[in-house]
């Protein structure tokens, strides 16, 4: 069976259980005043006592979606992983351009240079000192997703060389990835050029779909082979009610399997171990609870948290 590179080392598919496909463990804005104070969590303790009640709560592997130069702290990853024993897929890729300076090497860097960096990291291991990639060490731990984000600008030059560095790491290796997005990306002209760089529909997760709640827009997706990530039942809006039911509509139409769901616990304020609400336990019991309420069935939320991340990584 297909293996995962996780901080806990390689675990095959059966063993990630309920996977919280999108989140951030661990944020370090150390060296990255761009990121926002409130998204500062590296307390090792405090958050691995959050990850053993998700644990205890039926939680299985968590997605850590910080990638490189927007809070990814390797060392705390591992640690908070081994305390909890929760394994963590670690990204690898760029966030949304707004959190690298304009003299990030990111900016300079050919093509050919990203493909190798996000090659090895997804082969060798990640890098411990992300703004010297080239003469950085190592961690022992290798990435297992990459990551693009795309911003209401749509795709300027640099987010063309992003993707075509992202879609030759994904048909080189097999590696899925995830593509942030938010309220006023250009969709329809993402996809075509994911089209047009053979980018396997199959192997990406498009992030944050309750921002943009457009069912014409999930279906379209869905239909082509797309993966869609819903996180925003944390959020007060859009109201949960109209979010199941968009869900719903999905299973109804025959595109269950595109599903899945995260946290996105970006912000201190959402974890419990900082005094905030709702905490990860939530996403495994009341929020499933809730939406049983509102008509989605325990068959359908097992499809969601359990059956379609591992086709997600298969």
């Amino acid at each position: 069976m297909k293996q995962v590179n996780t901080t806990l080392g390689q675990i095959s598919l059966d063993q990630l259980g309920k996977v919280n496909v999108h989140d951030h463990v661990i944020i370090d804005r150390t060296n990255n005043e761009r990121i926002p104070k409130d998204f500062h969590h590296t307390d090792i303790d405090l958050i691995a006592s959050d990850l053993l009640a998700w644990k205890a709560s039926g939680g299985g592997a968590i997605v850590d979606s910080s990638p490189i130069g927007a809070g990814r702290n390797i060392q705390m990853l591992v640690e908070v992983s081994q305390i909890s024993q929760v394994p963590i897929i670690v990204s690898t890729g760029f966030h949304k351009l707004s959190y690298y300076p304009s003299g990030h090497w990111l900016f300079s860097a050919s093509t050919d240079e990203l493909v190798e960096i996000l090659s090895m990291e997804c082969t060798d291991g990640v890098l411990i000192d992300q703004d010297h990639p080239f003469t950085s060490d190592r961690s022992s731990i290798k990435a297992n997703i990459l990551k693009v984000g795309v911003g209401s600008s749509g795709l300027t030059p640099v987010l063309h060389k992003m993707i075509d560095a992202v879609a030759i790491v994904m048909n080189e290796l097999g590696v899925p990835c995830m593509i942030h997005t938010e309220p006023g990306v250009p969709f329809e002209e993402v996809i075509e050029y994911l089209d047009q760089v053979r980018v396997p529909p199959s192997k990406v997760m498009i992030c944050h779909m309750g921002k943009s709640l457009n069912p014409k827009l999930f279906e379209a997706l869905a239909e082509k082979g797309f993966f869609l990530e819903f996180d925003e039942m944390i959020r007060p809006l859009p109201p949960l009610d109209i979010l199941a039911r968009s869900i719903k509509d999905l299973f109804d139409q025959g595109y269950g399997a595109s599903v899945l769901f995260a946290g996105d616990f970006a912000r201190r304020s959402y974890w419990t171990c900082y005094g905030g609400r709702p905490g990860l336990v939530y996403l495994v019991t009341e929020l499933d609870e809730a939406l049983m309420a509102l008509g989605l069935t325990c068959e359908m939320l097992d499809t969601i948290w359990l059956e379609n991340p591992k086709k997600l990584f298969v």
